[in-house]
């Protein structure tokens, strides 16, 4: 229906009392009417509608107020924009972005800093948690908003340190395409500077969008206008500390117990493990210098390239660096989210962890042999031998795999066609059908008459077997399905070129033996990359802090973020020693060769492994301390003895242990 209006005043009350600025016309407008007036007086009646038309039409262009009659409402409605719709639709994998800061932040006066951290978290309050929003799940992404121009740094790396996060800076053009958009759990973050006025008009238009979070970074007497369904989150100041562990919180990393004056505050509790400044954990920083020093004196006299390493203490990161280059010449810096080529550490922390997941379900005895779960070998010589002796090397069988017939041609060739679709390199391709015959060929290494403790690949072959033979997946789809995801491990994986970019994979070795040339991203070890690149013993790619993650699983029980993943007695059966040399079930332990360690703290129930490319872990359940060193030491050339030479694995590791317990204000948070 047409909407129609109305005068509701006279056409000389609209003159006399209309703006100055029309003044001059008021004289010339009154004399028109005023002789119109007398026209249609002394005009003919048919004349008469026609003045009262004129004098309706004159008064009309000067109405101030005008009424509507049976009329209907307009709403414009905002406009969405569409590159910032698109922003909303867009979620970065925080596996595909680069870390190249680690932990803890550099700091120019320590104790001054994990001061202001011990203030700042007492007075750090959650307000408000309605519908227990907090914490937040790891595996589902989050949006994170901000005024443009504060962007709140830290926070931001740490929050991807825990899940996906896609950041949003605030502009007018928001409210209506996040509207629009993809419902995500949303963190507002707000910043009012000490004595400031409030800018809190920013995000007050975001009120009625949805029940978002806001951490506020300021005082807490400005927030009085946030809605009830809102969570809320205020500390008094913005700090490199205040950032790291409120982002913590958000996702149970940091228990938040603060209250306001007036006794207002929820109790937030520690869920999972995060990240803490060594001091916390009574490490003093400074006594770790010699371990920097260690691993920077091994890259200047090119015992490897680079080093990653990681210590846990209490479940938390205390330490987390990078040193050195991809490369002796012209590599890019080691980050701390760069992947390393894990080698014989595969087999423990995804061959074992198979193995010990099939077990605490019932649906892997160690005592059955191979032959049950794999007939093929049944009467032949791998088919005999049981599962915890694979698991311990007690088996006797050759140490390598029977791969020198299939590393030329016809089996390598320097293009891919339907004959070789598997990639070896960038340069060099697989028939297709290696992986078969080399499963066959098992059947016929060497061993020895009786089982004798031998380390050897093929036994963690054979587990692989066994364990894709029962699941029904791949190796790889499995440990990722039941451990890396539900974990949020996001920077393990086997063939990584899958999920990373090739600048964010160290290179392990030129290769000569198959003429690979340059090996990033693919799996250094023959074997493995005959196999497919994801095997037993071999292929698994990693960084130093999700591995150590996922050992801190076993020194916890099997229990990770409320989940059971694995049962404590099942873990305490795979971790002391096993039955039949010192060796656990899947497991190496500090038992020989490592004197050093265990006198300066490690104890003998330590278990761990070392891979051939110059990497280790290690997890000590009485100490609560992990501790993990990745290098790519056989690069460019596998037979530099360097770094074995020079003992940087045993010595790093020691340092560790002597820095425990340094810092005199030790109190466990």
């Amino acid at each position: 229906m047409t909407a129609r209006y109305h005068l509701v005043c006279d056409p000389a009350a609209i003159l006399l009392n209309y703006p100055t600025f029309l003044y001059p016309m008021k004289s010339l407008l009154l004399t028109a009417i005023a002789c119109l007036s007398l026209f249609s007086a002394a005009a003919s009646e048919s004349s008469a509608g026609w003045g009262e038309w004129v004098i309706e039409w004159v008064t009309s262009l000067f109405s101030p107020e005008v009424q509507k009659e049976d009329t209907k409402e307009i709403r414009i409605e905002p406009k969405v924009d569409e590159a910032t719709l698109s922003t909303l639709h867009t979620i970065p994998g925080s596996d595909t972005l680069t870390l190249t800061e680690g932990w803890p932040y550099e700091s120019l006066n320590v104790a001054g800093d994990v001061d202001r951290r011990s203030r700042l978290l007492a007075q750090t309050v959650l307000v408000g948690n309605p519908g227990r929003k907090l914490p937040l799940a790891t595996d589902h992404p989050v949006r994170v908003i901000y005024p443009a121009g504060q962007r709140p740094d830290r926070f931001l790396r740490m929050a991807r340190r825990f899940t996906d996060v896609q950041e949003i800076a605030f502009s007018d053009r928001l409210a209506p395409a996040l509207a629009a958009a993809p419902a995500l759990p949303t963190v507002v973050v707000a910043t009012d500077p000490p004595g400031g006025l409030s800018n809190d008009d920013w995000y007050e238009s975001l009120y009625t969008i949805g029940d978002y979070t806001l951490v506020h970074f300021g005082d807490a007497e400005l927030l009085d206008t946030v809605p009830d369904d809102w969570g809320l989150i205020n500390t008094p100041l913005r700090s490199k500390e205040s950032e790291a562990f409120v982002a913590q919180s958000l996702f149970g990393a940091q228990a938040l117990f603060g209250r306001l004056p007036g006794g207002a505050g929820v109790d937030l509790p520690e869920t999972r493990q995060g990240f803490r400044e060594p001091e916390v954990l009574g490490i003093d920083r400074s006594e770790l210098a010699s371990v920097d020093h260690t691993l920077n004196r091994a890259v200047r006299y090119q015992a490897t390239p680079g080093a990653q390493l990681t210590v846990l203490k209490d479940g938390h990161v205390v330490y987390e660096r990078a040193y050195g280059n991809h490369k002796y010449r012209g590599g890019e810096a080691v980050r701390v989210s760069d992947l390393y080529d894990l080698a014989s550490v595969t087999k423990a922390a995804a061959t074992t962890l198979a193995v010990m997941k099939l077990y605490d379900e019932g649906r892997l005895d160690l005592q059955a042999r191979v032959s049950d779960y794999l007939p093929e070998y049944k009467r032949q010589v791998p088919g005999r031998y049981r599962i915890d002796q694979l698991l311990t090397h007690h088996t006797g069988l050759d140490p390598s795999l029977p791969l020198y017939t299939y590393i030329h041609a016809p089996y390598v060739a320097d293009t891919a066609d339907e004959r070789h679709p598997l990639r070896l390199s960038e340069s060099r391709w697989l028939d297709g059908d290696v992986p078969r015959r080399l499963r066959q060929d098992l059947a016929k290494v060497p061993y020895t008459r009786t089982p004798i403790h031998r380390y050897s690949d093929i036994n963690y072959v054979l587990l692989q077997f066994v364990v894709e033979s029962v699941t029904g997946l791949g190796l790889d789809e499995y440990v990722n399905q039941e451990f890396f995801e539900p974990m949020g491990l996001r920077h393990l994986a086997f063939r990584p070129l899958e999920r990373f970019a090739p600048r964010q994979l160290v290179p392990t070795i030129v290769d000569r033996w198959i003429n690979r040339g340059e090996v990033r991203g693919y799996v250094h070890d023959e074997g493995a990359a005959l196999l497919g690149g994801v095997a037993g013993h071999a292929g698994l790619f990693g960084n130093a802090t999700d591995l150590a993650r996922l050992f801190q699983l076993l020194i916890d029980g099997g229990s990770y973020g409320g989940q059971q993943l694995v049962s404590e007695k099942t873990v305490q059966l795979f971790t002391e020693q096993g039955p039949y040399n010192y060796r656990a079930l899947g497991f190496d332990r500090l038992e020989r060769g490592y004197g050093s360690i265990t006198d300066a703290g490690a104890s003998a129930r330590t278990f761990g492994h070392t891979g051939f490319t110059g990497t280790c872990v290690w997890a000590d359940p009485d100490t609560d301390l992990v501790f993990v060193l990745l290098t790519n030491r056989t690069y460019p050339d596998p037979e530099n003895k360097k770094f074995m030479q020079t003992g940087v694995r045993s010595r790093v590791h020691r340092d560790v242990y002597r820095a425990l317990h340094s810092f005199e204000s030790y109190q466990p948070v």
